[in-house]
């Protein structure tokens, strides 16, 4: 794993995990955006950069960025952000945080996929993700978002144009030549085996959680409002996977700094 920094050291810490098979290209946008008020920190997991290893397991990736944060001497963040895949990692960075002594303020699980999938329906998915992160290892960005536009998850997923998702689509362009697909199977697992680990009342009350009211990820607020009664939910609307940060960039990140300062901020309250 390696890390990647933007902003001023002295500033309040932003802590940002892109989704599956991506790297901090997915998330710089928005990064780029807080920069002058923020320090953010950008992790690219294992399997993903040169000499990069096999990604194994979100717990590992979490276990990773901890030690990183504690090497630095970082034991407090004001807001820590995971997207799709990345919000599982963001929450097992939460859970590891009480236990290390790290203060987290603010949480954002933006579009996670919040399941626990039987065997044989992760064996089906690591197929399908197999498949997707092949067809990003050859071309150029332009041919592989073409590609992708013809693709019927990808469709499923973002439900309209493909076209602001482009600087997600790079950093998938960027990990997915280094992709081996024991790492591809890992990762699609590290997805749907969320087994929804307890958190305090007050540690759930500083978590935010958002989902587009269209995106297949939706589907699992019924079981995180059931287990994560005190937390936050709220939508965006219907924009798609992710579609807030995509198709928004400059909303998305007057929404986060909001959320960071304890700001109101609007979204419509789901739950």
């Amino acid at each position: 794993m390696i890390f990647e920094t933007i902003g001023n050291k002295d500033n309040p810490v932003v802590l940002m995990l892109n989704g599956s098979f991506s790297t901090d290209k997915g998330l710089l946008a928005i990064a780029e955006r807080i920069a002058d008020s923020y320090y953010v920190i950008l992790p690219i997991y294992d399997g993903h950069h040169e000499n990069g290893g096999i990604f194994t397991t979100k717990e590992e990736q979490a276990k990773k960025i901890i030690d990183y944060l504690a090497e630095n001497d970082i034991n407090h963040i004001a807001l820590l952000q995971g997207v799709s895949m990345g919000a599982e990692i963001a929450f097992t960075v939460y859970k590891m945080s009480e236990e290390n002594n790290i203060e987290v303020d603010h949480c954002l699980f933006d579009g996670g996929p919040f399941y626990h999938f039987p065997w044989l329906m992760r064996m089906f998915m690591r197929a399908k993700f197999r498949r997707f992160v092949h067809q990003a290892q050859t071309g150029t960005l332009d041919e592989i978002m073409e590609r992708f536009s013809n693709n019927k998850m990808i469709k499923w997923m973002i439900h309209g144009d493909i076209s602001p998702y482009r600087w997600f689509i790079e950093g998938l362009a960027e990990s997915a030549p280094r992709m081996s697909d024991e790492s591809v199977n890992n990762e699609s697992d590290a997805c749907y085996t969320f087994d929804f680990p307890a958190l305090t009342e007050d540690a759930q009350r500083k978590a935010l959680f958002i989902w587009s009211t269209n995106e297949p990820a939706f589907s699992s607020f019924k079981k995180v409002k059931k287990c994560y009664s005190h937390s936050r939910f709220g939508s965006p609307g219907d924009l798609g996977h992710c579609g807030f940060m995509a198709r928004k960039p400059d909303e998305y990140a007057k929404f986060m700094r909001a959320y960071a300062e304890g700001s109101n901020y609007q979204m419509e309250h789901i739950g």
